[in-house]
């Protein structure tokens, strides 16, 4: 992905690069002592969602940089779609319980309550003498 699709990408997601703080330390792993002597981990938050993201996989800060700026455009992109889905469910859930009962089961449950009426009215209260 080349750099001016990273930025066109933030633009349409409405992130900013002063919105992001980017650290950098040192890497584990494969590299040799590069990545002991160089801090080529890269972690970049979102400050206004405080999303985060950490990058080491290359032995190339630069482009684990790049990777970071990536991985942290998805993790937006997800979160901001599982908002979304979340509202939507809602919106369903609220039109569900707002919608009328089929005319079957309101004849269906007040023939219940007839019958559950007729139980109790058969029992008596116990006469002492």
């Amino acid at each position: 992905m080349a750099e001016n699709d990273i930025t066109s990408r933030m633009k349409q997601l409405g992130v900013n690069e002063a919105d992001l703080e980017e650290t950098f330390a040192r890497s584990s792993g494969p590299g040799g002592q590069n990545v002991n002597k160089v801090s080529t981990a890269v972690t970049l938050r979102h400050l206004p969602s405080g999303i985060s993201v950490t990058v080491q996989d290359s032995r190339s800060q630069a482009v684990n940089r790049k990777l970071a700026r990536e991985r942290l455009l998805d993790a937006i992109e997800s979160a901001r779609e599982g908002q979304r889905m979340a509202e939507i469910a809602k919106c369903e859930k609220e039109r569900r319980r707002k919608s009328p009962r089929p005319a079957a089961l309101k004849r269906k449950i007040l023939e219940s309550k007839r019958r559950r009426a007729e139980l109790k009215k058969q029992r008596t209260k116990i006469k002492l003498d």
